[in-house]
């Protein structure tokens, strides 16, 4: 059990008693997708409902957890349950803390939202009930990964939580496009699996340990070089699950599965695990300084390069999926320069607005009959009313519009970052603030506004056809989007969602005084800060102009009356002058795939071509000759004749008394 305070990291909190509630909430979903799984012909469309209301129990047994995971008595914080005692420092058991509640909470909170509309969006499906088995599977990995009270345990959730989104992405494997997504995501995540391995070998070491409270203890021990590596080790897992440069580029990808699996994957669960883990390790960061700027960083590179990334995309999807890797980037950078109250603030406000924003996708997605690119919407505001004001609120959620979550979670990121020391962390911050709001009113104008563009032929926009498109296969798919207009099971986590989306972000009101802060002071306590002359009004302000320029650049380029006359001529030409470097995201995929995946196949080539056949075979074979040739020389002096044997009997003789003639005996 642990508790960091920020004045006195190494202090660890002690266990307030065994809460065995915990055990149900971390299982329940497993035994959902078990049933799923095996009787999924049986159950057909019941399996929907029967993963939504375990869902629903999960997430209603973590809100009655709530006094067990914030009490504190006598200097212990949360729950805590064992489970496996091994041998001394490799215990494995659950921990509730005020960290931990708040992921579990929007786990299952909003997992079971996903769950409801994944039953409208899902239905026809021919793989409906292993759909739901792998969603459920996915919450038992997420409250693993969280709900661990050691390294260990979190390991063994971090690598369900690969598997889980390997299933998911690649659900509709009968897509070449799908099947490598899932590859990609899954290679990447397990590079960072390796690296948190590395890190716990580090700890063990040196603690003896896996238990998070011993390793954290001893943070002010390990010396600054160790503590430097293990840091890092610890980064890179977080930066291959949270989508960090360079460990993003399976993210975009991933949007090849299911749209409520963009939604559960990409906006509230698999990547802010990197936050966490982050958080969860706070007493680390906190005793280096390098460990903390290089964290920052990545952060603040993340955010900028997502934003870049999303302003020159056009689809839906691939637009969501960069704005999370840009918003993820402001998560990391705060919590890795220290603001850790910000950086966990700004996951929980984005978890709201980014699932409504991609489950609002989804219903565009859903009533175009598999349609993504928004240069082939338009006019869809009095198409799709209720999308349209979902996703409004969405955008004005994402852009930081006063009132709105996002505003308060992200300008606490970015006064943090100044707060801390690193003023052009603030200023990416705020730059980053402004590209968000152009590219997101963006896809606000295209999609909503000006005239409706599905009849446009899809080459006079550069758009590369499916891979399957005239096969039977993107025939069902398309026919099992078509026939299924957006029904309530579909626009009630929405609506549900708009009202987070909205009003989340008032919990940081107020300060030091505010909820949020006293929520979280027995984890974090209350860090030391930079003196710095601009204040959080100040802050508001500059980045609300930055915002605002943002919004007026999208508007004059796609939202007047003229832009809406011209939108496909212009986005035609656009399309064809897009500076390569940006149509090829930076070229991240060229190095990644030039630095390990042309040197792993140069590798096997020479291990197939030159090791395998001329060394390892050819140790073999040149074993089985000299084999063959001993064998064949001694047979031949096997005669069977006893006139041989007597020569080679007094040849053996004479030689021993020449021997010794010539030596003497000693």
């Amino acid at each position: 059990m642990l508790g960091c305070s920020m004045a006195n990291p190494e202090h660890v909190m002690g266990v307030v008693g065994n809460y065995p509630l915990l055990v149900a909430l971390w299982l329940l979903p497993l035994v959902g997708a078990l049933l799923c799984w095996a009787f999924g012909p049986q159950l057909k469309r019941a399996a929907g409902w029967l993963a939504t209301a375990i869902a629903f129990v999960a997430f209603a047994l973590t809100v009655a957890s709530w006094g067990a995971g914030t009490q504190s008595l006598n200097g212990a914080l949360g729950a805590d349950q064992p489970l496996v005692r091994w041998m001394p420092g490799f215990h494995l058991g659950l921990l509730l803390d005020p960290l931990s509640l708040l992921w579990a909470c929007i786990i299952t909170g909003v997992g079971a939202l996903i769950h409801l509309y994944s039953i409208g969006y899902m239905e026809g499906d021919t793989a409906f009930a292993r759909f739901f088995a792998y969603m459920n599977f996915f919450l038992f990995a997420m409250l693993t990964l969280v709900l661990s009270d050691n390294f260990v345990g979190l390991l063994i959730g971090w690598g369900l939580v690969g598997l889980a989104s390997y299933f998911l992405i690649g659900f509709w494997f009968y897509k070449p496009s799908a099947v490598a997504a899932a590859r990609k995501a899954f290679v990447i995540n397990v590079a960072g699996d390796v690296g948190i391995m590395f890190a716990i070998f580090l700890i063990v070491q040196k603690t003896g340990s896996i238990g998070f409270g011993n390793a954290f203890a001893a943070a002010d021990t390990y010396g600054p070089t160790l503590l430097l590596a293990i840091c890092i080790s610890l980064f890179i897992g977080a930066a291959a699950k949270s989508a960090q440069v360079p460990l993003h580029t399976w993210l975009p990808d991933a949007m090849e599965g299911p749209t409520p699996v963009s939604a559960l994957i990409h906006a509230a669960t698999m990547v802010t695990a990197g936050v966490y883990l982050i958080a969860r390790c706070a007493p680390l960061w906190s005793h280096d300084a390098n460990a903390q700027l290089l964290v920052g960083t990545i952060g603040g590179m993340t955010a900028l390069v997502g934003a870049v990334l999303g302003m020159v995309q056009w689809d839906i999807k691939r637009i969501l999926a960069y704005s999370t890797m840009s918003q993820i980037g402001y998560m990391i950078m705060g919590v890795g320069v220290g603001a850790y109250e910000a950086g966990v603030a700004h996951f929980f406000t984005h978890a709201f607005f980014k699932a409504q924003l991609f489950l609002g996708s989804g219903l565009i997605i859903h009533a175009l009959s598999n349609e993504q690119d928004v240069r082939r919407m338009g006019g869809l505001r009095k198409r799709l009313p209720f999308a349209f004001i979902a996703m409004l609120v969405g955008v004005l959620a994402i852009c930081g519009i006063p009132g709105f979550s996002g505003s308060f979670s992200k300008d606490a990121v970015i006064q943090g970052a100044l707060n801390h020391g690193h003023p052009w962390l603030y200023a990416v911050g705020i730059v980053t603030a402004g590209m968000t709001a152009y590219y997101m009113f963006r896809m606000l104008f295209v999609t909503f506004f000006g005239r409706y563009r599905g009849e446009i032929d899809p080459s006079e926009l550069g758009i590369r056809h499916p891979e399957f498109a005239g096969t039977a296969a993107h025939a069902d798919a398309a026919a099992h989007d078509a026939h299924h207009a957006p029904a309530w099971l579909m626009n009630l986590p929405v609506a549900v969602l708009i009202v987070p989306s909205i009003f989340a972000g008032w919990l940081l009101y107020g300060g030091a005084n505010s909820p949020w802060h006293r929520f979280f002071d027995p984890q974090f306590g209350i860090a030391a800060a930079a003196h710095v002359s601009i204040s959080e009004l100040t802050t508001t302000l500059v980045t609300l102009a930055f915002v605002a320029v943002g919004i007026l650049v999208a508007y004059l380029r796609y939202g007047t009356a003229s832009a809406r006359e011209n939108a496909v001529d212009r986005l035609r030409r656009e399309t064809v002058g897009m500076w390569p470097i940006l149509s090829n995201a930076f070229y991240f995929d060229v190095a990644l795939d030039a630095l390990f995946v042309k040197t792993s196949e140069a590798l096997g080539r020479l291990v197939s071509r030159v090791l395998d056949p001329h060394v390892v075979d050819g140790t073999v074979r040149e074993a089985a000759i000299v084999t063959q040739w001993s064998g064949a020389l001694v047979r031949s002096l096997q005669t069977g004749f006893v006139r041989a044997y007597a020569v080679f009997l007094a040849v053996g003789i004479a030689c021993f008394a020449a021997f010794y003639a010539f030596h003497g005996v000693h």
